[in-house]
């Protein structure tokens, strides 16, 4: 049997109202969901969860509920914000609702410079005794390039203990790894790459996917964990959902109505999918959707 499961945690796209206010009662389903499925543990307020959008005191609420609601798993709450002044302030709001894990997605908008994120995060690890803390990187979202030169770096800040990864190859995760300490947690957001994840040091996916199908994604983590080496029908599963939802809010919160959780719409301004696009989503629910007991 193999010594190696990868961790999955989902990351929780946010409820909204179709007046476009937080919904108590969806963001409370889709974090049953989560809470009943097998997966780890939760990303809650990251890109998912449509965090630029959100006001403080909504960040607030959502951490409460998402901590209540996932008693038994793990969470790993989002404070990432453009300026340190905000990232401070959602950190203090974190830790007075309880959490114990947080991540910080890297200053955006403006350019940084390596001195300039080091100074961040540095300023991060100082106020964040007693949380672990993840750097979150995106260059794809935020413009900023993180190296993994300068992720060894970081690295070593007290509190920081692990990295998410998203928009990269499987194989640039890996240049992170060889650089991170062996108990550093290397975290990326390539889901499809479950399964392959021992290959470069990984220890596992943060998956928008997961919140709406778990199953393809908890099936071939356990058989990774039992040493299953034919999985290509797992695999053919897993890349079903990832090529349905793309990691798309708007397909997500498609995915979630149609097993009747009440997800809503997005806030911020994507489109919505068309009608091959309802076809598609209808296809996969048929075979991976669950109600929420």
């Amino acid at each position: 049997m193999s010594a190696f499961k990868p961790i999955i945690l989902t990351a929780i796209p946010v409820a909204f109202s179709e007046d476009g206010s937080v919904s108590i009662e969806g963001n409370t389903a889709i974090l049953r969901k989560c809470a009943q499925s097998g997966v780890d543990g939760a990303f809650v307020l990251g890109t998912t969860g449509e965090f630029p959008s959100l006001s403080e005191d909504e960040r607030r609420a959502l951490t409460r509920l998402s901590l209540d609601v996932l008693s038994n798993k793990r969470v790993v709450v989002h404070v990432g914000a453009a300026s340190i002044y905000e990232v401070e302030r959602l950190i203090a709001l974190a830790r007075a609702e309880g959490a114990k894990e947080v991540a910080a997605i890297t200053p955006y908008f403006l350019p940084a410079t390596d001195d300039a994120l080091k100074q961040f995060y540095a300023r991060i690890s100082e106020v964040s005794d007693g949380l672990g803390v993840f750097v979150y990187i995106f260059k794809d979202r935020t413009g900023v390039t993180v190296s993994p030169q300068l992720m060894a770096e970081l690295a070593k800040l007290p509190n920081i203990v692990g990295v998410k990864i998203s928009g990269e190859s499987l194989e640039t995760v890996g240049e992170y790894r060889k650089l991170l300490p062996p108990d550093f947690l290397v975290l990326t957001g390539s889901d499809r790459e479950i399964g392959r994840l021992d290959q470069v040091g990984a220890n596992g996916v943060i998956s928008g996917i997961a919140s709406v199908y778990p199953e393809p994604f908890v099936s071939m983590a356990e058989a990774v964990a039992n040493g299953v080496t034919d999985r290509a029908s797992l695999q053919e599963d897993v890349n079903a959902t990832v090529d349905g939802l793309l990691g798309d809010i708007e397909r997500l919160k498609t995915g979630l109505r149609l097993q009747g959780i009440p997800a809503g719409h997005a806030r911020m301004a994507v489109g919505r999918p068309d009608a091959a696009t309802m076809a598609l989503i209808e296809g996969l629910n048929a075979r991976f959707g669950r109600p929420v007991a």
